[in-house]
């Protein structure tokens, strides 16, 4: 038993605009804890595996795969007679130089037995066995006269004749291959080798891997079979939560579909589109693989439409409409089953517009005297997982940089399209016991420049501070922390308990400061996965700083809920 579980960090820019620092997952490796989608009620302690897969076999047979030099070999020694070896050269190697250097400067210029020269070759392939290289060995040639002072040790050393692919349907056969090849360079190693065949395992459009390394047509030589089940690609769903702004209509409900294998090649797609009382958004996100190491290119859309529904507002109709483009490059550097850490580069235009009485432009500062803002942002980011049974370690950091580039607002006032800001984010999931789990997090924005709306930091909502309504406050600055435990009540981890504590902090670098600046909210909330793909969440926040709420929406008595239902 067991599900691709993803942990969804994020942090809300803007009061009107789903949040632009994209979510990064977390995958499980066999054995090992998931921070997983944390928001799933399914949450198994320690036993979690990788989608049922069966254990990797690897039959190793580098054991009868070299000629016995003690039979069968025409050695000119005998069987107990000492003599002088000035010099051991050993071919065919091209790793573990100095270790095997090592050993056989223990006999050069020795005086020494037949016995002596086998040790020495067992040593050598026992060397290559505990590195790895489980398919490769040594033997020593024949046809030597070994008192004539030199003695030949000849190193095979392993490599794969070819691989095999079994079970592959709609994925394309090198999308598999790439990454083994790469991990199956001569010589062969078998820690490499699993450590790929756990990556490729954990890979969410393979559901299972069967794996076999059998002897090839010559010693040395073998023959990588792998048989492998494809996960279903295509997903679906619907949603309904209260986590908007009341001021835009607080409950929306939402439609997603996403292929994760369009063409064949691990290219993903997804598609959602959202409704609320004042609010109509879609948006739309492809990501192509580019290379075997997992390297992706990301291109995004987005395009929103609201209008102020708040009774105080109604007749001045107030609406907006905002348009975001992005491009990302992201590169694993470090990638095992336990840890990865990447990089990447991205790029993002912003446009937003706001009107009163229908089309009449509306300004906020003197940059946007026409109610238009537009960003130009290049945005360097760094993502980093650690995994182990008992815990997961996330870390996540950007900087962003506003140039003047595509008509960015550009005024001799701030806040204009010119900023710098960093956005570092860090959880850490902790196994306390076999039902209850620790997960703490903080999120921070810093930046020495007053923003625009479209890229401030904002608190409040059932993703930073429970107790308050969305985008409770907004502001150039702040940070935001919390802890949250997850206490399975049943036995199958279908329904928990969490209760949970948050606080945040923020400051404007110019103008007013918000007030109140801090917040901090206690409650208790109830996950349910009521059958599968039907998930029910409920969260009760207690606010322990009060603000002025106008409204009495579900939000401002600490209310949130979410309904999910994905039958793909």
């Amino acid at each position: 038993m067991c599900q691709d579980f993803r942990y969804k960090s994020r942090l809300t820019q803007s009061p009107l605009n789903p949040p632009i620092l994209g979510d990064f997952e977390i995958i499980t490796p066999p054995g090992a804890l998931s921070v997983g989608e944390l928001n799933s009620p399914r949450v198994a302690p320690k036993n979690w595996g990788v989608r049922g897969a069966k254990p990797t076999k690897l039959r190793k047979p580098y054991k009868s795969l070299y000629p016995t030099d003690a039979t069968g070999v025409d050695l000119i020694a005998s069987s107990g007679d000492r003599f002088l070896v000035k010099t051991v050269e050993v071919l065919g190697n091209t790793v573990l130089q100095e270790q095997i250097t090592a050993l056989i400067e223990e006999i050069e210029n020795q005086e020494v037995t037949f016995e002596d020269l086998i040790e020495l070759r067992s040593k050598i392939t026992q060397l290559y066995i505990n590195n790895g290289y489980v398919t490769s060995g040594a033997f020593l040639l024949n046809n030597q006269a070994l008192d004539s002072g030199t003695v030949q040790i000849q190193v095979v050393e392993g490599e794969l004749e070819r691989i095999e692919l079994n079970g592959l349907n709609r994925l394309r056969s090198d999308y598999v291959l790439r990454p083994l090849e790469i991990a199956t360079t001569k010589p062969l190693n078998q820690q490499r080798l699993v450590k790929a065949l756990q990556l490729l395992q954990l890979d969410p459009l393979i559901e299972r891997v069967n794996v076999e390394l059998t002897a090839g047509s010559t010693p040395g030589r073998n023959i990588l079979q792998v048989t492998l089940k494809e996960a279903p690609a295509f997903h679906t769903g619907v949603k309904t939560e209260n986590n908007r702004s009341p001021s835009i209509g607080s409950t929306q409900v939402s439609v997603f579909a996403a292929h994760d294998n369009l063409f064949g090649f691990g290219d993903r797609i997804r598609g959602e589109y959202g409704l609320t009382e004042g609010l109509d958004i879609y948006d739309i996100r492809y990501t192509i693989p580019i290379n075997a190491r997992k390297g992706t290119l990301s291109l995004g859309y987005s395009n929103s439409e609201n209008r102020l529904v708040s009774e105080n507002f109604q007749d001045l109709n107030i609406r907006g409409e905002t348009q975001n483009y992005s491009l990302s490059f992201r590169q694993p550097l470090l990638r095992s089953p336990e840890t990865e850490f990447a990089v990447g580069l991205g790029l993002d235009l912003r446009h937003r517009q706001t009107f009163i009485l229908d089309d009449i432009p509306l300004s906020f500062s003197e940059a946007t005297a026409d109610g238009t803002s537009k960003v130009t942002v290049i945005r360097l980011f760094q993502d980093w997982v650690k995994r182990s049974p008992e815990r997961v370690l996330a870390a996540r950091s950007q900087f962003s940089l506003g140039i003047d580039a595509f008509d960015a607002t550009i005024s001799d006032s701030s806040p204009d399209g010119r900023f710098f800001t960093w956005v570092g984010q860090f959880q850490w999931v902790e196994q306390l016991s076999p039902s209850i789990l620790l997960i703490s997090r903080i999120n921070t924005q810093l930046t020495p420049d007053s923003l625009l709306s479209l890229e401030k930091f904002s608190l409040g909502g059932r993703d930073t501070v429970r107790g308050y309504r969305q985008n409770q406050i907004i502001a150039d600055n702040g940070i935001l922390g919390g802890v949250e435990a997850r206490i399975m009540l049943t036995s199958d981890s279908r329904l928990q308990l969490t209760p949970f504590f948050e606080i945040g902090t923020t400051w404007n670098n110019q103008g007013i400061q918000p007030n109140p600046a801090t917040i901090a909210g206690v409650g208790l909330g109830l996950r349910w996965q009521i059958g599968s793909g039907f998930n029910l969440r409920l969260d009760y926040g207690i606010p322990l700083i009060g603000v002025d709420n106008p409204g009495d929406s579900l939000q401002d008595n600490g209310i949130y809920f979410t309904v999910d239902y994905q039958p793909f």
